[in-house]
Parts: C-alpha cells; sequence; structure tokens
C-alpha cells in the first residue's frame, strides 16, 4: 500500500460526521475542531493521568459542533477555531465567558514535492484540484479564501476548488491524491502524515485565532473548569505550542 493511503487514526476522524455522539457516565465531554486533533490527544492524555479525570472528545468542524451546541448536545467544553462562535453561544446563554486558547497559522500543502518558492506561485500554476475547508462552516477555511481574495486568486483558481468540511477532510483530498494541493494547518502539515508532504506558509491569511467556552449546564463542571486551567497552563501552552500553535 502507497504511504500516502496509510493514513493515521485523527485522519479518519476527521471525516466523521457527528450525528448523535455518545458520552460515557461522568466523563468529561469535549467538542474541539478538527485542526486542533494533534495537541488535544496529548492534552487529554497528561490531564487524565494528572487528575484522573477521563474525557470524551468529540472532533468536526467548528461550524457543526456549533450546530450541535445550539441544539442542546451535552458537551461540558466547546474549543472552536474561531471567537465568533463561543461568543454566539455566551450571548445566547449557552455557554460562559469565551477564552483564547491557541492561535493556528495556514499552509498549502502537497503530497508531492513543491517547486515554487510562494504558494501564489504554486497555484497559479497548477491545473490540479486545489482543496479548502468550507468558509461557511470552517474557521481555517474562511480565512484561506480570505486570502485568495487578497491575492485576486480566486477567479484564477475557482474552477479548481474542492471544498471538505473540515481542515481534517480538506488534507485527506490531497493525502489521498484527490488534489493537488490544499489549505490546512501549520499543525496537520507538520504531523506524522504531514511530514510526508511538503508546505508553504501563507503569511497573507489571517492567523486563526481559537476560542472556547464551557457549557452553562455542563454536567462536569468543576471538571470542565479544571480542564480549562491546565489547558492555558504553562505546561498547556508548550503541549499546544509543540504543534504548531502560539
Amino acid at each position: 500500500m502507497p504511504p500516502h493511503k496509510r493514513l493515521t487514526s485523527w485522519l479518519c476522524l476527521a471525516l466523521l460526521i457527528i450525528s448523535a455522539p455518545a458520552w460515557a457516565e461522568n466523563n468529561l465531554a469535549i467538542a474541539t475542531a478538527v485542526n486542533f486533533i494533534n495537541p488535544m490527544t496529548e492534552l487529554t492524555g497528561t490531564f487524565t493521568s494528572q487528575h484522573n479525570i477521563k474525557t470524551d472528545v468529540s472532533y468536526g468542524s467548528s461550524g457543526k459542533l456549533f450546530a450541535q451546541m445550539e441544539h442542546g448536545a451535552p458537551y461540558d467544553i466547546f474549543l472552536s477555531a474561531d471567537r465568533k462562535r463561543p461568543q454566539i453561544l455566551h450571548e445566547q446563554g449557552i455557554c460562559g465567558q469565551p477564552f483564547s486558547y491557541a492561535q493556528g497559522s495556514i499552509v498549502l500543502w502537497s503530497g508531492k514535492q513543491i517547486t515554487f518558492s510562494s504558494w501564489q506561485k504554486a497555484l497559479q500554476n497548477s491545473t490540479g484540484k486545489i482543496a479548502i475547508a468550507s468558509p461557511e462552516s470552517a474557521p481555517y477555511g474562511e480565512e484561506a479564501y480570505g486570502a485568495l481574495i487578497a491575492q485576486n486568486l480566486v477567479q484564477r483558481v475557482k474552477p479548481q476548488l474542492i471544498y471538505g468540511q473540515s481542515v481534517g477532510q480538506t488534507f485527506l483530498f490531497a493525502a489521498k491524491g484527490g488534489a493537488s494541493f490544499s489549505f490546512i494547518a501549520l499543525s496537520q502539515a507538520i504531523s506524522t502524515d504531514g511530514k510526508k508532504g511538503f508546505y508553504l506558509p501563507v503569511p497573507e491569511a489571517k492567523p486563526v485565532e481559537q476560542w472556547g467556552c464551557i457549557a452553562i449546564k455542563a454536567k462536569s463542571r468543576d471538571s470542565a473548569q479544571e480542564f480549562k486551567t491546565f489547558l492555558l497552563s504553562a505546561e498547556g501552552r508548550h503541549i499546544s505550542m509543540k504543534y504548531g500553535y502560539r
């Protein structure tokens, strides 16, 4: 089997469309934007070992998880890839005060060697498909599309664009050869699977400000607060930074 088809578990998780999540009794239920899956795996593992609090983590696009929260999904914590959605949940009385937990970066990734010096030149000379997360449901897609607009590239590449529900699915498109390039999070590009390919930074894309919130009706409110404290601690920040976040 070719290397690019050997995908790790997080790539499979990235494709999940969560319709009826199941949570174990008394476990801390966390809804997390799929771009954050790599640091989240280490964060929850460390947190559980230190606090003896088990976690159930559901991954998806920020938009889908947000919609589930609005419709009563019993998550204790929501970690979005933007500030807007946690703020709306706060204003609706669903969540408490939002908090900033990470800042991500966007890159252009390919499973093949990139011979161009900039992402703009790479796209201008590409005839293949270009994968981007849905700007409506995924903040990374929104910011990537904004960079295309700012560089006057939308009309040039629009016929080549294909859309994923999240940056996880976007990465999968390029990893499996369905797209020549994909706009993804830096954290994905420096992951084990990401290192099998190549990437170019997209400095014209705004940094992705990632915010979270704790549900007002959280069944494990004390545990949720403990996890928030850990996430924002020096140790938690260090773990996030290992995966390309600031």
